[in-house]
């Protein structure tokens, strides 16, 4: 993992997914009516205290018009802090280039990485709903360094989809032929949350052997183990990197 594409050689930039920035409406909406109530809060408790300041001293001002500039100055740090939070989201991004990939995240800190350092990428599609129709699909990831911890795709982030599509064709060809090596001498590969070898699929600490197993298939965000007890076992696509090799490596012949 490095700091920056010219000093890992990362070559051509080919895309950049970008994290999404503040809608017309929010400002339409949220921060412009925000603005002004909180200006006329200000406003209203300045107008109290100077009445009152004339009239019986700046003890008694101070009295009728703290509780509106309080709620005034609350109200501002609830926005600002907001505007913030939705500033930093917008200034995510994931910039792919020929050699590997350039990360900032929510908090500003980049990395960057190549190809070779990355051992897969798991990817999930959220679907909310509201009396029972579908209203959006929120699309999210994560990639696999070697070695280290899960870098999270933000759920934030425009393009995911696409940027999912490019990271494993840059990434699949480098550890298909791993995976099936690892096969062919006889050890245990991991998916992640499952393991398989050419005798079990392990999940946690249970292992199902593959003559038990009816078929493997995607549903909804989960990888479905059917078994053919009529029993299933279900786990998140999202916590199974290189989820398609793992079916491909069943296919290629564990069964």
């Amino acid at each position: 993992m490095g700091s920056d594409a010219a000093s890992l050689n990362l070559g051509r930039q080919v895309a950049t997914c970008r994290g999404r920035s503040i809608e017309l409406s929010l400002w339409l909406f949220l921060f412009l009516p925000g603005s002004l109530i909180i200006i006329a809060c200000y406003l209203y408790g300045i107008y109290l205290a100077a009445n009152a300041y004339q009239q019986y001293g700046p003890a008694l001002a101070l009295a009728r018009s703290q509780s509106w500039l309080l709620l005034a100055t609350i109200l501002l740090i609830l926005l600002a802090a907001y505007f913030i939070f939705r500033t930093l989201i917008g200034l995510q991004r994931i910039q792919v280039f020929e050699g590997g990939l350039i990360l900032r995240n929510f908090y500003l800190r980049q990395m960057s990485c190549q190809w070779k350092d990355l051992s897969g990428i798991s990817s999930s599609a959220t679907m909310h709903t509201f009396l029972g129709k579908s209203l959006r699909t929120i699309p999210s990831g994560k990639i696999y360094p070697f070695g280290g911890r899960p870098i999270h795709i933000s759920r934030d982030l425009l393009g995911v989809p696409r940027l999912v599509k490019i990271i494993k064709s840059n990434i699949y060809p480098l550890v298909w032929p791993q995976i099936k090596s690892a096969f062919r001498s006889g050890r245990t590969v991991n998916f992640g949350s499952i393991k398989i070898n050419r005798k079990l699929l392990e999940i946690g600490n249970r292992s199902i052997p593959w003559d038990t197993i009816s078929r493997l298939r995607t549903e909804a965000g989960y990888l479905v183990v059917e078994l053919h007890d009529d029993s299933s076992r279900k786990v998140p696509t999202i916590d199974i990197p290189n989820l398609e090799l793992l079916l491909k490596a069943v296919d290629w012949g564990i069964q």
